[in-house]
């Protein structure tokens, strides 16, 4: 693993970390909100074998800064993307959970070129996708956070991270149409995401496959990332195997 990091032109310093060699296939993968790149180190063994992995503090979260005042998700869609033109890569793999699920679908509906192959893990492109007393529960944890943005700076981050859980993607389903790559949506079978936001977002996607992990959770990256990774790779190589034919 090597360690780097990218200064944005707000100032604000992303790191990411890369795994695997620079001639494989760009893997970036996008964690939940409040999380970091670290969520996924165990399940690195699994895709730097066969990718250039690329795992990203996003902006406010872990390593990584803010220099404004709010995370903004069009904020985070253009750091990935100063990163990518940065590191000379064109075209790339994205493997999202959760919030990261969202931050990805919304970078391949505005630079679908550039990606051709998703994983998402738990997405949901609109407040109707979650059950409503896990937003109520945002609702109390925004406003205990703020209450503290006073006097605890990680209170106040953690106030600005639940911000870009509750903003607005815009997404609509003519948008979603433009992604062209290959996606397979997955979830928990005891799942977060309602199972019919997940069937919207795979019928407008145009190229969609979705798979359930039975006896799982909204949070089976965590609880048993071992089976997760080992579930995925096969989609993830079948991309790999269509690029060199």
């Amino acid at each position: 693993m090597i360690t780097k990091s990218i200064i944005m032109r707000d100032s604000t310093k992303i790191v990411y970390d890369e795994y695997g060699q620079l001639n494989q296939q760009a893997l970036f993968l996008l964690h939940g909100n409040g999380s970091s790149a670290r969520y996924f180190r165990r399940q690195i063994k699994q895709y730097e074998k066969s990718f250039h992995v690329i795992a990203i503090d996003t902006r406010g979260h872990g390593r990584s800064t803010n220099a404004k005042n709010r995370i903004r998700i069009n904020d985070i869609i253009l750091d990935i993307n100063t990163l990518r033109v940065k590191l000379g890569i064109n075209s790339i793999f994205l493997l999202g959970y959760s919030d990261g699920a969202n931050i990805a679908i919304k970078y391949a509906t505005l630079y679908p070129k550039n990606v051709t192959r998703m994983v998402l893990n738990a997405p949901n492109v609109s407040k109707d996708g979650i059950y409503k007393f896990l937003w109520l529960m945002d609702d109390m944890a925004q406003f205990c956070t703020g209450m503290l943005a006073a006097i605890s700076p990680y209170a106040r981050r953690r106030h600005e991270q639940l911000h870009v859980m509750s903003e607005p993607l815009d997404i609509t389903v003519a948008e979603l149409t433009l992604v062209k790559a290959p996606v397979l949506i997955v979830i928990g079978e005891f799942d977060l995401v309602k199972r019919r936001h997940i069937n919207y977002i795979a019928h407008a996607l145009q190229h969609s496959e979705i798979m359930i992990i039975q006896r799982h959770s909204h949070f089976v990256t965590y609880t048993n990332p071992k089976k997760f990774s080992q579930l995925v790779m096969p989609f993830l190589l079948r991309g790999i195997v269509n690029a060199k034919n």
